[in-house]
């Protein structure tokens, strides 16, 4: 009886872990999917920048652009962090 319950309890324990792998397996994902739509949202105001004439949208295009470029340093930064702390706590 000992055996079985000590069986159960570390089945339990593998699907905590595999579930939990999972789950930072679905935050690595979202992470990069959100880094790589920033990534092309930076391009495209870099493009509308370099292709702006009208002067009275040369400001809008810097403010696109400067907070499309900060977003994606922020995102960047973030993953790293996170990286950097699974590999020092978690692994």
């Amino acid at each position: 009886m000992f055996a079985e319950k000590k069986e159960l309890i570390n089945s339990l324990v593998n699907l905590i872990i595999k579930d939990d792998r999972y789950r930072r397996e679905q935050r690595e994902e979202k992470y990069w999917r959100l880094i790589e739509e920033a990534k092309k949202d930076w391009q495209e105001a870099r493009a509308y920048f370099n292709t702006v004439t009208e002067p009275e949208l040369v400001d809008h295009a810097i403010y696109a652009l400067g907070a499309a470029e900060k977003r994606y340093v922020y995102l960047l930064k973030k993953a790293r962090e996170e990286q950097s702390f699974r590999e020092k706590y978690l692994r």
